[in-house]
C-alpha cells in the first residue's frame, strides 16, 4: 500500500519523531481495547440494535417522564382551579345582586319572611312541608 504523503525524513530524538511513535503505540493499543469493547458488548451482533433500543427508552423515561410527569399534573391541577375559581365568580355575582336588593325595603322584609321565617307585629306564620 503507496502512501500519499512520504515519511519526512527526521531525527530519531526529535520530538516529533517522539510523537509519531508514541502516536503508532497508543493506536495499537487503543485497536486492541476497541476490539475487546466490541466483542463484550456485542456490536455487529443481530441483536445489538435491541440493546441499544431498550437503552434508548429507558434514558428517554428517565430524562423525559418526570417533567411529563409535572406537566401533567400542573395541568390538572390548573384545570381544577380554573373550576373553582369559576363557582367563586359565580358566587360572588349571586351575592352581589343579593346585596344590591337588600337595600330595596320591601325585599329585604320579603327576604326575611323567606328565609328566616320572620313575622310582623300581630302576624303568624305556618311552616308547610
Amino acid at each position: 500500500m503507496e502512501h500519499l504523503y512520504p515519511e519526512p525524513q527526521i531525527y530519531e530524538n526529535s520530538l516529533i519523531a517522539l510523537t509519531m511513535k508514541w502516536t503508532k503505540k497508543l493506536s495499537a493499543k487503543f485497536g486492541k481495547f476497541n476490539k475487546k469493547v466490541k466483542k463484550t458488548i456485542g456490536i455487529g451482533n443481530k441483536h445489538s440494535w435491541r440493546i441499544l433500543l431498550a437503552i434508548t427508552v429507558v434514558l428517554g423515561a428517565i430524562l423525559i417522564g418526570r417533567p411529563l410527569y409535572s406537566i401533567i399534573s400542573n395541568g390538572i391541577e390548573i384545570s381544577r382551579l380554573e373550576d373553582e375559581k369559576a363557582l367563586y365568580l359565580a358566587s360572588i355575582r349571586r351575592d352581589s345582586t343579593l346585596i344590591e336588593n337588600l337595600k330595596n325595603d320591601e325585599f329585604l322584609e320579603q327576604y326575611a319572611r323567606e328565609k328566616y321565617f320572620m313575622q310582623g307585629k300581630n302576624e303568624q306564620v305556618f311552616i308547610v312541608e
